[in-house]
């Protein structure tokens, strides 16, 4: 779930306002009255910034209480909306901005707390229980305090550990996968060990065949004084000698040979999914979709795309701060396959630099123009370009105005210059 709504922010914040609306607002409509409704809508308000404009909810939030205050209301449903807020800013705001919304919705709930207590004279009543003594107040008080302080705090700590659980510990399907990798890695171990043991074996042997020509060519040329005819017959023992040697030289090679070829298979489009996990583990949100019917390619085609999505995450780790969001989108087309690398690094740089003084706004007029006018150059990016032209492609590399860098790989003739037959 925490994926859809990082993916769909307006959207789920959208529908999350709404059901805090209707249904928190509907329980103080029955409770208090429209008046209640009113702090409802505020709150509920506050919901839908919370993901993308965390200064305006927190400012909505002290807005609700100061409201509810002044409308002299008791304790509404609708701080449920409160801590909504504070989730949505947890998983998705600025250091900063997580850490103020918890304290200021935690302060606005002991504003309300004191105010439905200590503010209410002698036999005032809350919810029909009515304060007779000042023990009383301060019971009512402590319990409310708790309520909002557990509350908010538990909000807060869910939204830490879902976004905390999306970044760094993944999915179900990227548990499996890096399970999967575990598996083959341990298997490929095992195989070396073994090919290891194998190559001990024939080296051994080799070195005994090795010293068996030196015996004898030493032997030979201690003989050849003695009775020159000899010599012939020595050189024939060490000619067989030294062949059984290189054959067991070229046993080994070749299977050193096969071992190398094995485990240095190129990496292709499907391996992209273990990148994809490495670099959230990382810190980085990358996602991985395909559209369209997908059709094999050759290994050097693969190679060839693998490398440029490679390059380009490692530009986004240089550049960019850790909770930057990456989507690597393929479309497959009945000849070509085109490759969209977008991030939104300077989206999150510039919101994890807000201060109370400084909203975000956006991007200026400079942006944009830059945008339209600058050429994106660099080693990186001619390097992919080289590597695209070996298939017919091209790589363009765009500034979105204050989101981040688009990088696009186009092949459209991919399926005729590297299908895979």
């Amino acid at each position: 779930m925490i994926r859809w709504i990082q993916d769909h922010r307006w959207l789920s914040s959208s529908i999350l306002s709404a059901f805090a609306l209707l249904f928190f607002g509907g329980i103080d409509l029955l409770v208090q009255g429209y008046q209640g409704l009113l702090v409802a809508g505020i709150l509920a308000t506050a919901v839908l910034f919370a993901a993308q404009i965390p200064a305006l909810s927190i400012a909505l939030t002290v807005a609700g209480t100061v409201v509810e205050i002044i409308l002299g209301l008791s304790p509404v449903a609708s701080g449920l909306s409160a801590a909504i807020s504070v989730f949505l800013t947890a998983a998705f705001a600025a250091r900063l901005w997580y850490f103020i919304a918890l304290a200021v919705t935690i302060a606005s709930g002991l504003v309300i707390a004191w105010f439905n207590s200590f503010a209410l004279p002698i036999g005032g009543d809350i919810y029909g229980l009515s304060l007779q003594t000042e023990l009383s107040k301060t019971t009512a008080f402590l319990i409310l305090a708790l309520l909002v302080s557990a509350g908010n705090i538990l909000f807060w700590l869910l939204g830490r550990l879902a976004i905390t659980y999306e970044v760094y510990v993944g999915t179900e399907f990227d548990r499996a996968l890096s399970a999967d990798t575990q598996a083959k890695l341990s298997l490929e171990v095992a195989e070396q060990n073994e090919r290891f043991e194998i190559a001990r074996d024939i080296n051994e042997l080799i070195i005994q065949k090795v010293t068996a020509v030196i015996s004898q060519a030493e032997g030979g040329a201690y003989a050849a004084k003695a009775d020159p005819n000899s010599a012939l017959r020595s050189l024939e023992r060490v000619g067989l000698s030294a062949r059984a040697a290189h054959a067991e030289l070229r046993r080994l090679f070749d299977m050193l040979n096969k071992t190398h070829s094995v485990s240095a298979a190129p990496p292709g489009i499907d391996e992209l999914n273990g990148l994809a996990i490495t670099y959230r583990e990382f810190g980085y949100g990358v996602s991985i979709s395909h559209e369209g019917s997908r059709f094999s390619i050759a290994e050097g085609a693969g190679l060839a795309i693998y490398r440029i999505v490679f390059d380009a995450l490692e530009n986004v780790k240089k550049h960019c701060p850790v909770g930057t969001d990456v989507a690597i989108d393929f479309s497959w087309v009945d000849q070509g396959m085109q490759v969209l690398i977008k991030d939104n690094g300077v989206e999150i740089e510039r919101r994890s630099q807000v201060t109370l003084d400084l909203e975000d706004s956006g991007y200026t007029i400079e942006d944009d123009t830059r945008s339209l006018v600058e050429t994106i150059k660099g080693a990186g990016l001619t390097a992919m370009r080289e590597r695209a032209a070996l298939y017919g492609g091209s790589v363009d590399a765009t500034r979105v105005p204050g989101v981040g860098f688009t990088v696009s790989a186009i092949f459209p003739h991919l399926r005729a210059l590297a299908g895979s037959q």
